[in-house]
């Protein structure tokens, strides 16, 4: 495999729009996977933040500033560059990257070969500042164990560098993280850290959410056991 540096590209320039839209669901970060009976599935990540659209382009033409080329956002997250790594992630294939709301929406989605070939690419995908290769799943028999690194709290911690306390909860709990999974067996049993709502739109899918204030207060808020049946 071929190797990449992992930097974790902060959200900078956002910081100052969300303290102007605390009351609203200003960034939304989602994780869906599919894994089938063979170990192989599939993942999409998307960032969310068409709540921001008109702001920033309100802030951009009375700024003077032209608009950031739409391939890589508005906030220049390298959705286009890391996208372009996971082609060459071992054991990850049909790798597809889309723009939607002018780069407001931004989507990566990969199948993988098995969990190996996973975690390889979710480090390319989410690395933290420390660019250790991190485990995100395993398996312990029939249950799934999610791992995480620093990504989310890093960059919760550079979203709210320089708010008051005030400021700083509001902001937090306008951005929201979510987790989707749908298993080829049924769930028998999930364990989840306090501040995260569950929701089983069948016996085999789950839908998992929470939000930044969640994520900072712990560490391993997005941690989790999925157990299925034999």
């Amino acid at each position: 495999m071929r190797s990449f540096p992992l930097t974790n590209r902060p959200l900078r320039r956002l910081a100052a729009f969300l303290l102007i839209v605390l009351a609203t669901g200003c960034i939304t970060i989602e994780e869906h996977y599919t894994f089938k009976k063979n170990g192989s599935g599939t993942m999409e990540y998307v960032m969310d933040m068409s709540a921001l659209a008109g702001l920033m382009d309100a802030f951009d033409q009375g700024s003077g500033k032209s608009k950031e080329k739409k391939n890589d956002g508005p906030t220049g997250t390298g959705f286009d560059e890391r996208a372009e790594q996971l082609k060459h992630v071992q054991g990850i294939k049909r790798v597809k990257q889309k723009n939607e709301e002018d780069g407001f929406i931004q989507r990566v989605s990969f199948a993988f070969q098995d969990l190996d070939a996973l975690n390889r690419a979710l480090n390319v995908l989410m690395p933290d500042s420390t660019g250790t290769q991190q485990t995100f799943f395993r398996w312990e028999g029939n249950t799934l164990v999610r791992t995480n690194n620093n990504y989310a709290k890093q960059l919760g911690g550079e979203m709210g560098d320089g708010a008051d306390s005030t400021e700083l909860s509001g902001m937090l709990e306008s951005m929201k993280y979510k987790y989707s999974f749908k298993f080829a067996k049924q769930v028998a049993d999930v364990q989840l850290a306090e501040g995260v709502t569950k929701e089983s739109p069948s016996p085999k899918k789950l839908e998992l959410a929470t939000d930044w204030s969640v994520i900072m207060k712990d560490p391993n808020a997005l941690d989790l056991r999925i157990t299925l049946d034999n």
